[in-house]
């Protein structure tokens, strides 16, 4: 098993075990019911906090403190792991897809020639690649000066008037 899907797997499951956790400690602490209580928490994992439940005891006040960083922190996680399996095995899948849905020009297409590129994205332009996936950096070419004056040093420009 690759070491991405280990990475996910992890986080589901210890957000499984934070919910399972919090279900049984604020049945406990609260007295509230098992919807109330799996509510409270995804309110309170996702950083809501709607207000409509509040703990009301010392004791579920200080667990709470406790739970809401280590929930949040687990869930950032969880998103994060899910972005990076998303980025590497789902990306992977859908760009060549994409790619030849651009491209219906064939292989040698002036899409081709006209963005220069070559390999699993052609036809493929820059900005769509960057739209999909916003982490790859897109190369830009560089400009080269309008005119000369740009390359002199602005204290040995003169200037007619």
């Amino acid at each position: 098993m690759e070491e991405i899907t280990k990475s996910l797997i992890f986080a589901i499951l210890l957000i499984v075990v934070m919910y399972t956790f919090g279900v049984i400690a604020y049945h406990n602490l609260e007295g509230w019911g098992w919807v109330d209580c799996i509510y409270f928490m995804s309110a309170t994992f996702t950083t809501l906090g709607y207000g409509d439940l509040v703990p009301t005891t010392d004791e579920a006040k200080i667990f709470t403190v406790f739970f809401m960083w280590t929930g949040i922190s687990i869930g950032f996680y969880l998103i994060y792991t899910i972005s990076k399996y998303r980025e590497e095995k789902i990306d992977h899948r859908l760009l060549p897809f994409i790619a030849r849905i651009v491209d219906r020009g064939g292989n040698d297409s002036p899409k081709k020639k006209q963005y220069g590129i070559s390999g699993e994205f052609d036809g493929m332009p820059r900005d769509m690649r960057h739209m999909i996936n916003p982490a790859r950096p897109t190369q830009k070419k560089k400009k080269k000066p309008s005119s000369t004056a740009s390359r002199v040093p602005r204290s040995k420009r003169r200037y007619r008037k």
